[in-house]
């Protein structure tokens, strides 16, 4: 995969229900022009993980979706990890704070969630093409979120005191993204792990809650198994590594 900033393709969308629903409503003429960005002045049904939404406010937050073929689908268990990574280095870069990757790809920003991924794919043989949305909250105040989110989420502006563009954000997450994609397809996925563990470092040691196959449990962080996996030391003593749920606390 040979993918750089400038080759995105970017769609200037308005508003939609969901940046990654319109790629894959419109897969089908879209195909020729990816790599794609698509980015969404604002959403009206957006998506996070777990079917839940996300908060889409028109104009104060960056919604985009990158679209991408991935030829060695056995790297796509690291896709989340690499596009929460993407999104804490150009945030931090960008505004010189210091952002933690929370498994798998939530972003906290002075311990309160600043942006979310959801990535998803669809698979022809060995080549993927791969969807990775990103929500950024950017301009918003405490009062712009709804309640059951003011004690849980920030944004750039709530962090700095000052607004942020939106489309210079755009550009900056895809000149990252793109870096980080092309270590990935080059098989540097000791890079991705090495920089994903630092960016979660300040989890290390710490009993967090876990959903997994529909149940709450907890156990204690101990860092990211070599395939991207959740590292938890539950009771007993016991390591297990966990896939495809999350962290909830």
């Amino acid at each position: 995969m040979t993918i750089s900033p400038e080759r995105f393709h970017l769609i200037r969308l308005e508003s939609c229900r969901s940046t990654n629903d319109f790629i894959r409503e419109n897969l089908a003429r879209l195909q020729a022009d990816l790599p794609l960005m698509v980015c969404a002045g604002g959403q009206s049904s957006g998506r996070g993980r777990e079917g839940r939404g996300w908060f889409s406010a028109p104009g104060l937050g960056l919604y985009v979706t990158f679209a991408f073929r991935l030829v060695d689908a056995r790297r796509l268990s690291l896709l989340s990890l690499v596009s929460g990574v993407a999104v804490c280095d150009m945030l931090a870069d960008w505004t010189g704070r210091e952002f933690v990757l929370k498994w798998p790809n939530d972003v906290l920003g002075g311990g309160k969630k600043v942006a979310g991924i959801l990535c998803e794919n669809m698979i022809n043989g060995d080549v993927a093409t791969c969807l990775a949305g990103v929500g950024v909250n950017l301009n918003q105040r405490a009062g712009d979120f709804p309640p059951e989110l003011r004690t849980r989420a920030a944004s750039l502006r709530m962090l700095t005191g000052r607004e942020w563009p939106v489309a210079e954000g755009c550009e900056r997450l895809a000149a990252v993204l793109a870096s980080w994609l092309r270590r990935l397809a080059a098989g540097a996925a000791d890079i991705v792990l090495e920089r994903a563990r630092e960016l979660s470092r300040s989890f290390l040691g710490r009993e967090v809650r876990f959903h997994h196959g529909g149940r709450a449990c907890s156990g204690v962080y101990r860092g990211l198994a070599d395939d991207g996996g959740l590292l938890l030391e539950t009771d007993g003593g016991q390591r297990t590594v966990f896939y495809g749920d999350e962290i909830s606390g």
